[in-house]
């Protein structure tokens, strides 16, 4: 899902994530919940036992920085195909996302 809303000057873009976590205990998801919910960006986060719903605004967070602050709280994305393959689409999309609002920018 990705949304471009246009909100004065600036286009907030909401895209919407729903990745498969590995190697979180009870503490570390709930810590994460609120870690995402003050990270610029982030519209709305869910932290289950093994799942990460979050949305957020692809011009100010990128999918590789969800990635280093759930890891830097000792989890990770789980090594499944499936999350690997949903990963790379999202970034892919964000790439093109941001290209776009870069060339709307210079118009």
């Amino acid at each position: 899902m990705s949304t471009l809303h246009s909100e004065g000057p600036a286009e907030v873009v909401l895209v919407r994530r729903h990745l498969k976590l590995d190697h979180l205990n009870q503490l570390q998801i709930e810590l994460l919940a609120e870690v995402f919910a003050d990270e610029p960006g982030v519209a709305k986060v869910v932290v289950r036992k093994q799942w990460l719903d979050i949305d957020y605004d692809a011009a100010v967070l990128t999918l590789d920085r969800v990635i280093s602050i759930l890891e830097a709280h000792g989890g990770e994305l789980s090594q499944d195909w499936w999350t690997a393959f949903k990963a790379g689409w999202y970034r892919r999309r964000e790439e093109k996302l941001r290209s776009r609002l870069a060339e709307d920018k210079e118009l």
